[in-house]
């Protein structure tokens, strides 16, 4: 049963029970009915006010009944008569005045309002509702009269990060990488920053707004909490605490859920001459070219976003080059790890890992644990040296042109020279020992070991011997460890879609020369001879 029509029966009902049957309509049921229409135009669409209507419109009911009693005692007056409902949430108040009977006293707003904060509604007042019913002599109609206000709650505080979540990594790329030719420049690993520069905006949390209810009863809401901010090695939050900054300048990593800076140089310019040779305990970003003439040594990894020109790049890292490397000769690039560029010419690249290029040209390039791959962009190799310990990736080998190529595989060969080396180094630091031990013996011998004025000589010379033999130990733990080598070493073998004459092949110790354009080849050792298949 809808309000309305709940309405429209209740005041049937209590007409039938407060008249006598001769009675054409009561008063009590006209009374009822106008509070009726009034409620139909008032709070038809209000469905927050229905249950409140239902409950309010029970209570007149009662109210009504007892209204026409009192009147029916003819000797008895009566003033208008204020009638409140307040929600059961307390958020919502009602009134609804009785008109005055036997010349009773109209309704004054100073005891309406006497009246309403006697029932406890002292908050959130419609002034102006109010006023309508008083001084309008507004009867037998409900007016909402007071309001609450619900608490807001409060909001989170945020950040607004400015650079991604990137954990520590290195430049290297994986194996299926470089096969697949994927192009490292969009690797993107690093993500430089400025001392000072913001790596994220916070933004504070805004308060909860208190509310009240009709009675006056504050009403509390959520507190919004600060976001916890990401502060890790190398990062402030600045003074107004609205932004996590960069103590240094250097790389952004995460560590755990943090920002944490990686200290690295930076360097926003070309290197010249005039900027002169760079060494660093650490790694280097050079958002510029490598000019001729100039050394970069680090202990670490060095980026370059430019080319190199005829200079020297030395790294206890991974060299890498988003540019191309050119020269006539003297540009030398030396890594502990992987080397890897675009365009690789007139170059000498010793890498300790893989070597990686879209081009490797007319140059000397040796990777002493990994492979050499050119399967980015053009995939060629031509005019080199080119000296793996594993095996050699590329799209083409050679051209038309009849350009000599050499490809080895394994590094027996070099080890074997290394060795040799070596043992002739070993030869040469005897023979020095051996003139030593034969200083100090003649000073021991004369006495001069002891003399004031040979002293110091004397110290001198086992001073050298000392270093000599620490040399000659350092020279034999050497040649332990290029034996441990050769003794690992496993050869690959050499793939790719063309190879052109004349290309000389040399796999451990075996060799082969190809002299005619060959296709989809893959050119390995088996049984101590090699195939090309």
């Amino acid at each position: 049963m809808g309000i309305f029509d709940f309405l429209k029966k209740k005041g049937e009902d209590t007409a039938a029970a407060t008249e006598g049957p001769e009675s054409r309509e009561s008063e009590g049921r006209q009374m009822l009915r106008r509070i009726r229409i009034h409620l139909n135009e008032d709070f038809r669409d209000n469905q927050e006010s229905e249950e409140d209507i239902k409950a309010f419109s029970m209570i007149l009911e009662k109210e009504v009944g007892k209204y026409m009693e009192r009147k029916r005692q003819e000797q008895m007056s009566g003033d208008a008569m204020p009638l409140f409902y307040v929600s059961g949430d307390c958020m919502r108040a009602y009134a609804c005045i009785l008109p005055p009977f036997n010349e009773g006293k109209d309704m004054e707003p100073e005891r309406f309002l006497e009246e309403m904060h006697y029932e406890g509604v002292v908050s959130g007042v419609d002034e102006e509702a109010v006023r309508e019913l008083t001084e309008t002599k507004t009867c037998l109609r409900v007016v909402q009269i007071a309001r609450g206000e619900y608490p807001e709650d409060g909001v989170d505080g945020m950040l607004e990060e400015l650079y991604e979540h990137r954990y520590a990594q290195k430049p290297e790329l994986e194996e299926e990488e470089m096969l697949a030719g994927y192009d490292f420049r969009k690797k993107n690993l690093f993500q430089i920053i400025r001392e000072g520069d913001v790596l994220c905006r916070i933004i504070p949390p805004v308060p909860m707004k208190p509310g009240f209810d009709v009675s006056g009863a504050p009403l509390q809401g959520k507190e919004g909490t600060s976001a916890p901010v990401p502060q890790g090695k190398y990062t402030r939050v600045s003074e107004d605490g609205l932004s996590l900054q960069a103590e240094i300048s250097g790389i952004v990593v995460m560590e755990g859920e943090n920002f944490s800076i990686r200290s690295q140089r930076v360097l926003e310019q070309d290197i010249d001459a005039g900027v002169g040779n760079l060494k660093f305990d650490g790694d280097i970003y050079i958002r510029g070219t490598v000019k001729e003439g100039v050394t970069v040594e680090a202990t670490g990894n060095v980026m370059i976003q430019g080319d190199v020109e005829n200079g020297r790049i030395l790294s206890g890292g991974t060299i890498c080059v988003q540019g191309d490397v050119k020269g006539t000769g003297k540009t030398q690039l030396k890594a502990d790890g992987q080397i890897q560029c675009i365009i690789m010419e007139n170059v000498t690249a010793v890498a300790g890992e893989d070597i990686y290029a879209g081009i490797i040209a007319n140059s000397n390039v040796v990777s002493e644990n990994g492979s050499v791959y050119a399967m980015m962009g053009r995939g060629l190799i031509f005019g080199n040296s080119v000296t793996a310990a594993r095996s050699v990736y590329a799209k083409k080998i050679g051209n038309i042109s009849g350009c000599t190529n050499r490809v080895t595989l394994g590094l027996e060969t070099e080890l074997e020279r290394k060795k040799s080396s070596v043992n002739s180094e070993l030869e040469e630091i005897d023979r020095t020992l051996e003139q030593i031990r034969k200083k100090v013996s003649t000073m021991q011998m004369s006495g001069k070991s002891h003399r004031y004025d040979t002293q110091d000589e004397y110290k001198t010379l086992l001073e050298q011997r000392n270093v000599y033999g620490e040399l000659k130990r350092e020279k034999f733990a050497e040649l332990d460890t290029l034996t441990t080598a050769m003794r690992s070493m496993q050869t690959g073998s050499i793939t790719c879609e063309e190879i052109f004459p004349v290309t000389n092949i040399q796999i451990e110790k075996q060799c082969i020369t190809i002299e005619q354009k060959e296709t989809d080849c893959q050119i390995r050792l088996e049984g101590g001879q090699i195939f090309l298949r």
